[in-house]
């Protein structure tokens, strides 16, 4: 057998698409602290305030795994940095539109420019990161997680010191995001795929000798690697449901329940999404420690927790208590998009473009669904529906398997 050969992690590849990233997520994340303004301009009802971020995730689930597939048959450079100047330029004429429709058309527009950015970033992030592609995609999401804890805090500035049309000063971080993606580009479009990145190298049988021969891994059926995945997609579902149902309803209660101003209510949100980088970055070296299934379900007892806490407190306090339900919800997103990637080593884009794909869409229904929840019940109560969710996910997370070697092993060694 031949040693195998590690190869490093490309880091000025790799930030200029953490810095891409960071710029296309941010016009996502931009949207909600919008729509207490456009509510008003267009005397919408909460169900068509969020029918726009929910036509933005799904635009972003239902293209991302067509994109994914794309890009696992022919890499193609330019679609990450087209994705994000059409995300960015698309977001930057919402406040300047007249009508609702073409607000509606340039959010499916931004949507389209996310889901080109994602699968083609995420496969060229694990391409340039060598042997270390966990920490390259902890990395990755730290990016997106700064765009979508900066974009509302940088939004309810600009609207506060500008007024609606000061929110085109968003379209600064597009241009520095493509004009990095524009330098590294010759670097983009390989694909490694190596049988030992799709294993668990700690799960390998060992030889006693060096002429020994390792025993024939099991194979595991297609079905059964699709129910593994599907129900680690499901546990993405319920995860986005509570996170993008709170950045939704946040401004919306806020603004209209307690007659708060952009400036006052985006912190919150700010602190929900940069919270988000702790969870990130230290949910890697925590699974570690105490097992990936372990802390899936911790950080969901934390979250529900927390979340309670949030909704029964004020000021400082209730600040602190999202930034917690922040670092809680996210710490789950690495290990379980690692562990999908793992199970489909050969079709990385793919993977990508599910996961992300996943998590828009079922974030654009759910948020929907709890549009037409709060028409009808109120936004207190829809604040509290959202509560329930982390509680399942914590229920459901015992059940993850810790370590699914089977899931990765190829027919023999």
């Amino acid at each position: 057998m031949q040693p195998i050969q590690k190869r490093g992690l490309d880091r000025v590849a790799l930030s200029s698409i953490i810095l891409a990233h960071t710029s296309v997520d941010m016009q996502t994340a931009a949207l909600p602290t919008l729509l207490p303004m456009l509510l008003t301009a267009f005397h919408l009802d909460y169900a068509s305030a969020a029918a726009l971020v929910t036509v933005n995730n799904l635009m972003i689930a239902v293209a991302q795994p067509l994109f994914g597939m794309l890009g696992d048959r022919r890499p193609i450079r330019w679609l990450s940095l087209l994705g994000c100047a059409i995300c960015g330029i698309a977001m930057n004429t919402v406040t300047w539109l007249p009508s609702y429709w073409l607000v509606f058309a340039a959010v499916i527009l931004s949507g389209l420019g996310s889901a080109l950015f994602h699968p083609e970033a995420l496969s060229n992030t694990r391409s340039i990161s060598g042997d270390r592609a966990v920490t390259g995609t902890s990395w990755f999401f730290l990016g997106g997680n700064l765009g979508f804890g900066g974009g509302p805090i940088l939004v309810g500035m600009l609207l506060s010191g500008f007024g609606p049309h000061g929110a085109v000063a968003l379209i600064v971080p597009t241009i520095v995001g493509c004009g990095l993606l524009l330098s590294q580009m010759h670097k983009f479009g390989r694909r490694h795929v190596d049988v030992v990145d799709a294993l668990d190298v700690a799960e390998l049988p060992v030889a006693a000798h060096a002429s020994d021969v390792p025993a024939p891994q099991p194979v595991v059926s297609g079905r059964s690697v699709a129910l593994f995945v599907g129900f680690l997609l499901f546990l993405i579902i319920l995860r986005s449901v509570a996170l993008e149902g709170l950045k939704t309803f946040i401004p919306l209660y806020f603004s209209q329940v307690t007659g708060k101003s952009a400036a006052e209510f985006a912190p919150l949100l700010g602190a929900l999404s940069l919270a988000g980088i702790v969870g990130t970055v230290f949910s890697g070296p925590l699974a570690d420690r105490i097992g990936r299934r372990n802390t899936m379900v911790w950080s969901m007892i934390a979250a529900t927790a927390s979340l309670f806490w949030f909704l029964n407190t004020d000021g400082v306090w209730q600040l602190v208590a999202i930034g917690l339900f922040g670092i809680a919800t996210t710490a789950p997103w690495t290990i379980t998009v690692t562990m999908v990637q793992d199970a489909m080593p050969r079709n990385p884009g793919l993977a990508a473009g599910l996961t992300l794909g996943t998590a828009y869409g079922a974030a654009g229904i759910g948020v929907g669904l709890l549009g037409v929840l709060a028409n009808n019940t109120g936004l207190s109560f829809t604040l509290q529906f959202i509560t329930a969710i982390p509680v399942l996910v914590t229920v459901l997370s015992l059940f993850v398997p810790e370590r699914p070697r089977a899931q990765f092993a190829p027919a023999s060694a």
